[in-house]
């Protein structure tokens, strides 16, 4: 094969830019301290670098949410030390120091003052903050658990029960009957209570299984609640009473001995709460009515709701027959086929409507407690005023039907047929606080619960137990001595006589106060021991979970050294190997120029001849 002088040339500058690009890239190696500059240098290399790349970053916000998490925890862990190790501490101190306080009323009252500062503090602690957001409402961040401020808010509010949270204790209340020396006399009986969280309710508290009957503190059996009928079949029903005046639920013995051990939700609505109260939101399952500008409705307008209603045995009209239950709709079903169609296909398999009432199998209830059905109904809107002064949407009476545990308004029609607008007629919002478990993410699905829940802490329970106690306190009055001089003067007694007789009468009621109220002290060291082990259950469950983020913790930081490892070892340039290898390169790219240097003189010698 002939050899020209232009395949020459070709080949010697072809191995020459070869040579001179193998020196280029150890230098740019040595320069930037990467191996690839491109991801075409090597492709392998370059999804690696991806790849440990990213898991570099992921580790790094990772140890954002632990420091994150670490500090929300750390805060949560303050409040618990000071609700647990100084608050509730010295309360069950003062609870002691007043059961063992000797036979003087005052002194009794100074510790209460007390222990009234020490709870108003364990609302302020569980209204804590973190990065201007509430640690113990769960989602709802901008809900205080414990109110600031006076407000008028009106909640539908469920409070649930169970048999543990039956009080036993001495109640305190001034008769209208005077005895037999015209004076109105305290009375004490004992008790089985349970204790709303509320006073001052809208409603009376509806609680299925039960009848429940409001009586007034003034009333003779306010505290006697009759004996369940025996047998206690349905419709019949053993009967609670309200005592309106302090939200306690009142039961005869039999009827605490035979709660259910399932327990009980109570059904009420309140409006208008003060400062230092629970808030609803971040405590129950309920629903806010908010009734906003609706004085732009016409009259004759026809309002259809969705309504979800809830039957039980218990809610049944009698006992069963034929195997099958009867139940009344709460309201007439609105006149559609459509929706009785509907409401027929959310009710159990051999179910059957019959006017405004639903038949169930029994043996329905045999595995489930409850069966829920959802149908419309349509009510006219009210009449408004001339002023066109904002009024109650009839939904207003709906959500207050016990039996109703869901309203969604879908239509509004007016008198000639056109649909309103629903965004410009009522505002309602339900909520509760299930699943109010904030978390963060510390792994590929790798998350763990940072927050703590009010009501696991200053629980419902809690407060009631307390604010109970403080108004059972308040309301210890004792009779005016000039007040009592005067009745026995008007009476015809003796100075004597009339002095005997004061002293006798203020050391009886004063015996009857003193003795309600060591029972008081002594029924809360049980209680305050109870809510201070709730209270430390949940501590320990917070330091748990803060014991498994430090060793996240640890984790992620050998984590992030391994990575950051694989990372360099993948893409960063090894300087001596690299420095040996430009010294060979650019000793071969020196050798190649110089080995043609001869070439390039035998081509000048052929072209000169």
């Amino acid at each position: 094969m002939r050899l020209t002088s232009a395949m020459i040339t070709n080949n010697t500058l072809m191995h020459i830019n070869r040579n001179m690009r193998n020196l280029d890239n150890v230098i740019r190696q040595i320069e930037t301290g990467k191996r690839i500059q491109r991801p075409s240098d090597d492709p392998i290399i370059a999804s690696r670098a991806l790849m440990f790349r990213t898991s570099v970053h992921e580790n790094l916000q990772f140890q954002r949410n632990v420091d994150q998490g670490i500090a929300w925890m750390n805060v949560t862990e303050t409040t618990f030390n000071n609700i647990n190790k100084e608050l509730l501490f010295e309360m069950r101190n003062l609870a002691v120091q007043g059961a063992n306080t000797p036979n003087n009323l005052e002194p009794m009252m100074a510790i209460i003052r007390q222990m009234e500062s020490l709870f108003e503090q364990i609302g302020h602690e569980v209204n804590q903050t973190f990065g201007g957001n509430f640690l113990f409402s769960g989602f709802r961040t901008d809900e205080p658990p414990v109110f600031t401020a006076d407000n008028n808010r009106s909640f539908v509010i469920t409070q649930h029960f169970n048999v543990n949270d039956i009080s036993r204790e001495s109640s305190f209340q001034r008769l209208i009957v005077p005895n037999r020396l015209g004076i109105y006399e305290p009375v004490t009986h004992e008790i089985n209570v349970l204790k709303l969280a509320y006073t001052g309710l809208d409603t009376i508290p509806h609680i299925p299984g039960f009848t429940v009957v409001e009586r007034s503190i003034t009333d003779d059996d306010a505290y006697l609640p009759p004996a369940p009928p025996s047998p206690l079949v349905p419709p019949a029903q053993a009967v609670i009473h309200f005592v309106r005046e302090t939200g306690e639920l009142v039961m005869h013995n039999e009827t605490a001995a035979n709660f259910p051990r399932e327990g009980v939700s109570v059904t009420f609505q309140k409006t208008g709460f003060r400062q230092g109260d629970i808030n609803p939101t971040v405590y129950f399952t309920g629903r806010e009515i908010v009734n906003t500008g609706i004085g732009h409705i016409p009259p004759g307008t026809q309002l259809v709701y969705n309504i979800t209603q809830y039957f039980s045995r218990s809610s049944a009209i009698g006992p069963a027959v034929a195997g099958m239950y009867t139940f009344d709709l709460a309201f007439p079903p609105y006149a559609d086929r459509n929706n009785h169609a509907n409401l027929l296909d959310s009710l159990p398999t051999g179910a059957d409507i019959v006017g405004n009432q639903v038949l169930i199998p029994a043996r329905f209830f045999d595995l489930n407690r409850n069966v829920s059905a959802t149908y419309a109904v349509a009510l006219d809107s009210p009449i408004l005023p001339a002023t066109g002064a904002p009024t109650n949407l009839p939904a207003r009476h709906i959500k207050e039907d016990p039996r109703v545990q869901g309203v969604e308004l879908v239509r509004a029609i007016g008198v000639n047929g056109i649909a309103l607008p629903l965004d410009q007629i009522e505002l309602n919002g339900s909520f509760d606080m299930n699943n109010q478990e904030i978390q963060y993410e510390f792994a590929s699905r790798t998350l763990i619960t940072v927050n703590s829940l009010a009501k696991n802490i200053l629980t419902d329970k809690m407060y009631a137990d307390f604010r109970r106690f403080f108004q059972f306190a308040n309301s210890l009055v004792i009779s005016d001595e000039d007040d009592l001089i005067r009745h026995f003067t008007t009476l015809g007694y003796e100075p004597e006589v009339v002095q005997r007789e004061v002293y006798e009468q203020l050391n009886r009621e004063r015996q009857i106060a003193r003795d309600a109220l060591y029972q008081q002290f002594n029924n809360m060291l049980f209680l305050v021991d109870r809510h201070v082990d709730n209270s430390t259950r949940e501590q320990t469950q917070l330091g748990a979970r803060m014991v498994r983020m430090e060793l996240v913790q640890n984790r992620l930081e050998q984590d992030e050294v391994s990575y950051t490892l694989l990372t360099s070892d993948n893409e960063d340039t090894d300087i001596i190997r690299a420095t040996i290898d430009r010294f060979s390169a650019e000793a071969l790219f020196m050798a190649s120029l110089r080995a043609n240097t001869g070439i390039i003189q035998m081509s000048i010698a052929n072209f000169l001849r």
